[in-house]
């Protein structure tokens, strides 16, 4: 899991821009169901992977609450990331198809 989200680092950008793009230009519905059940299984990647994208523990330098609400905001990022991997590839397929 943790090799999946540090390469998942380099590419979430190039997906998040071109997925960006797709969407204003032309948002579909199948683009945007297919990123919302992407959306969902981001968050549960978040709520997952928070452990592997942690410091051990004599590297915090936050209180207990503000790793709580970092656990939620990672995995909202994570939803987020996820919600335009679809309408990159479509946007992609469309584009070189």
């Amino acid at each position: 899991m943790a090799i999946f989200l540090w390469l998942f680092q380099f590419i979430s950008p190039i997906t998040f821009i071109l997925g960006g793009l797709y969407l204003l230009e032309a948002p579909s519905p199948l683009a945007l169901v297919l990123g919302g059940v992407a959306a969902v299984l981001g968050l549960v990647t978040g709520i997952v992977g928070w452990g592997d994208t942690v410091p051990p523990r004599w590297f915090w330098i936050k209180s207990s609450m503000e790793l709580a609400d970092s656990r939620f905001m990672t995995a909202l990022g994570y939803a987020i990331q996820f919600f335009f991997i679809p309408p990159c590839v479509i946007g992609l397929i469309e584009y070189f198809g």
